[in-house]
């Protein structure tokens, strides 16, 4: 039996073998940060996509099964029939946000500029439908051309937090489309 064996292992392997070590569970440790941080990030968004399908799927109901009440530039009212009773629903848009008959969606966001833009039919492609459908100046369409709408559309420029959850601001366009004319 040689000497080198006998003695074992010298304290420069030992060290190069914890230093080996140690480098392999930094990045092992490296990389479950960083599958964290995907991972959350990935959550967040599934959260916000799922916040705005119900926020679509919200408006979008209102409109198919109401019928729109009054349209002014900050605030949509239908009214809904269900089972027995008659529902009123009022979707208003300010700076601290979207909501439906007191319900806020997108509660992180914030809200840069909305305008509520009426949609009507047989108009010419760059006429202002406003002009056409408030006569008297009050900001809200007239009763008497709730008729004409096709549909409503809602624009919403709004700012939340970016992904995978970094520190930086990210702005959308949100364009929501409530029909004017359903069943109810």
């Amino acid at each position: 039996m040689n000497r080198r064996s006998a003695q074992g292992v010298t304290l420069v392997e030992l060290l190069v073998a914890m230093a080996l070590a140690g480098i392999v569970a930094v990045m092992v440790f490296g990389w479950m940060g960083h599958a964290s941080k995907v991972s959350h990030a990935s959550q967040v968004r599934d959260d916000r996509e799922q916040d705005l399908a119900i926020l679509r799927d919200a408006l979008f109901q209102d409109g198919t099964f109401g019928q729109i009440l009054s349209v002014s530039g900050k605030e949509l009212v239908f009214v809904r029939k269900r089972d027995t009773s008659i529902d009123t629903l009022r979707w208003s848009l300010a700076d601290t946000g979207l909501s439906r008959s007191g319900r806020r969606f997108l509660p992180t966001d914030t809200i840069g500029s909305w305008e509520i833009v009426p949609r009507i039919t047989e108009v010419e492609p760059g006429t202002d439908p406003w002009s056409l459908l408030d006569k008297d100046l009050d900001g809200k369409v007239d009763e008497e051309f709730l008729n004409r709408l096709e549909a409503v559309e809602i624009r919403v420029v709004v700012r939340h937090r970016g992904f995978p959850a970094l520190d930086r601001t990210v702005t959308d366009t949100l364009r929501l489309v409530a029909p004017a004319r359903g069943p109810g």
